[in-house]
């Protein structure tokens, strides 16, 4: 019996945590260390299963609204004084998700002193200020950790940097709760064990339950949103790649479980690029080789990423598989065209036809008869598949309005929920 896709939530949830450490070896396994440090607290504290959970989502997650690999060293410098608008991003886009949702306002408040939670009536007894507090905690803890001193010469200095702020930024109990659990060695070698992403997905913290394919699909959107919402030429980019290769798969009649992938790999197809910077992400210039050879890891890490995320096999093969060409001359394999599935080689055509019609900073959007003329030329050169090219052409304006509804309702979600925070 044929059934839905379905995805591994917990999967999903560390894959993208574990991509967003990978952005700087300054910043190696952040989120992980910062949840794990939200654990023990919740353990001691005697949180129960659901409380923990949601605290465990906040902090794996909690720098999602630092969009560049810049802003999210920027956050974790002394150099930036501004913290509230990466806090209100992610809280916003957790907010678009029901998965997320509830842990949205502990990843708005993860940098809100405790001293302003009081005036504004707030106490610990609201579970969202308690968990934002050990979030605050935990997030600070770990920045101050020194990646070249070895971690039992630093632990004096990082419990009296959290000691310096009780009663001011972090409420006093919850720093009697950091003592508690920082007491022992154990848990400082644990902080900084290698293998601490897999320990972590021993214990439990969220429900490893498989998500149908509407909570994957929000989930998803949340995801690319955190590469497309960099900058504003490429807020409606994945959105229209997916609406395009779902719709070319349709015309070439690939079956509903597969289109469901299809338009999944779509919209995950660049999250790859979270590792790239937006001084070449953002440039308003052609690239130099140098700057080419950062690109290319993108389809890489995309497919690293995804690959660890049950249920998303065929995902992870055709996003990783995005640049590459029927000829052997795309990245990041050299894969040729027998070795392509038939959604790759949609994905791949639906990227470069997006990419065409959209404006760059370096280039105007290309008229659709010139995009069209474009597919062709390059099929004819052996970059592009031949039949997936000429499905497009015969069914454009069917897949262009597809592709035109979907960039349309991204534009307006940006435009109303991020483009004012700054």
């Amino acid at each position: 019996m044929w059934h839905h896709l379905t995805a591994n939530f917990a999967d999903l949830l560390f894959s993208v945590a574990e991509a967003m450490d990978l952005v700087d070896a300054s910043l190696a396994d952040h989120q992980m260390r910062t949840a794990y440090v939200c654990a023990e607290l919740a353990r001691v504290a005697g949180l129960d299963f659901e409380q923990t959970e949601r605290l465990a989502i906040a902090a794996l997650l909690h720098d999602m609204g630092a969009l560049s690999p810049e802003a999210k060293m920027g956050v974790h410098s002394a150099k930036e004084s501004r913290l509230e608008p990466h806090c209100q991003r992610g809280g916003q886009l957790f907010r678009e998700a029901a998965w997320l949702a509830p842990a949205a306002a502990i990843v708005d408040w993860h940098h809100t002193p405790m001293t302003k939670h009081l005036l504004a009536g707030r106490g610990l007894a609201d579970f969202d200020v308690l968990g934002a507090q050990m979030l605050c905690l935990a997030d600070h803890l770990e920045v101050a950790i020194r990646r070249d001193t070895f971690i039992l010469h630093q632990v004096d200095a990082l419990r009296a940097g959290i000691h310096q702020f009780a009663g001011s930024l972090l409420h006093a109990d919850v720093v009697a709760l950091f003592d508690q659990v920082s007491g022992n060695d154990c848990f400082w070698l644990e902080l900084v064990a290698r293998d601490l992403g897999q320990q972590l997905r021993k214990r439990n913290l969220l429900r490893s339950v498989s998500l149908d394919y509407a909570a994957t699909r929000a989930l998803a959107g949340v995801f690319k949103d955190m590469t497309d919402f960099r900058a504003n030429f490429t807020v409606t980019h994945s959105a229209g790649v997916a609406a395009c290769a779902t719709g070319i798969g349709a015309a070439l009649g690939l079956a509903e479980q597969e289109l469901q992938q299809l338009e999944l790999a779509g919209l995950l197809h660049d999250i790859g690029k979270l590792v790239v910077p937006n001084a070449i992400f953002c440039k308003a210039a052609p690239l130099t080789p140098e700057e080419f050879a950062v690109i290319r890891q993108h389809a890489y890490c995309s497919q690293h990423i995804l690959a660890r995320v049950r249920g998303f096999e065929k995902v992870a093969k055709w996003a990783g598989q995005h640049h590459e060409r029927s000829n052997g001359s795309g990245y990041c394999r050299g894969a040729a065209q027998a070795q392509l599935d038939l959604g790759a080689r949609a994905l791949g055509v639906a990227d470069v036809a997006i990419a065409m019609a959209e404006r760059r900073p370096y280039r105007e959007p290309h008229a659709a008869a010139t995009v069209q003329r474009e597919l062709a030329a390059q099929a004819g050169k052996g970059w592009l598949d031949a039949e997936v090219v000429a499905a497009l052409a015969d069914n454009y304006p069917a897949i262009a309005a597809r592709v035109n509804e979907a960039q349309a309702a991204d534009a307006t979600r940006y435009r109303n929920h991020y483009a004012m925070i700054s």
